[in-house]
């Protein structure tokens, strides 16, 4: 597994800004074929400021919460961090799953302990990262990166 590198890119969708923070480290990683699964996990946030982005003390609540997520979703090697974006009162985590058995045992349980804020998650098979391709291609549009 590569060690993480994180980008942070401030993007738009539509007409509301967007906070993106990709693993630079995943853009030219070559064993993509050991995570073939992606998960999302959606965050509802409560404490909005302007056009719709986390106050600082709202940033805290998600950063616990995104904490306690990644610290069971990373056992054993078992996902490794694509992304976070912060858009329109929400905040979205992308993974890339080796087992996803294993992924949906913790969330599944994590659904119904970790309630500071309401939050789903759902896991597709996409060997060839199709789902992670929006935010990589990111990195290549980012003079910063390129």
């Amino acid at each position: 597994m590569p060690a993480p590198h994180y980008s942070l890119i401030e993007t738009s969708r539509g007409e509301d800004p967007a906070i993106v923070v990709v693993n630079s480290a995943l853009r030219l990683f070559t064993h993509r074929d050991q995570f073939p699964w992606h998960l999302e996990v959606s965050i509802q946030c409560k404490l909005l400021g302007d056009k719709g982005m986390p106050t600082p003390q709202e940033n805290q609540v998600l950063y616990q919460l995104e904490d306690a997520l990644e610290g069971h979703l990373r056992v054993g090697e078992n996902a490794v961090f694509l992304a976070r974006v912060t858009c329109r009162g929400k905040r979205e985590l992308s993974y890339r799953v080796r087992a996803p058995k294993i992924a949906d045992d913790h969330l599944s349980r994590l659904v119904s302990e970790l309630t500071s804020r309401e939050w789903e998650y759902r896991m597709e098979h996409d060997a060839q990262w199709k789902l992670a391709a929006p935010v990589l291609e990111l990195l290549e549009r980012d003079p910063k990166i390129n």
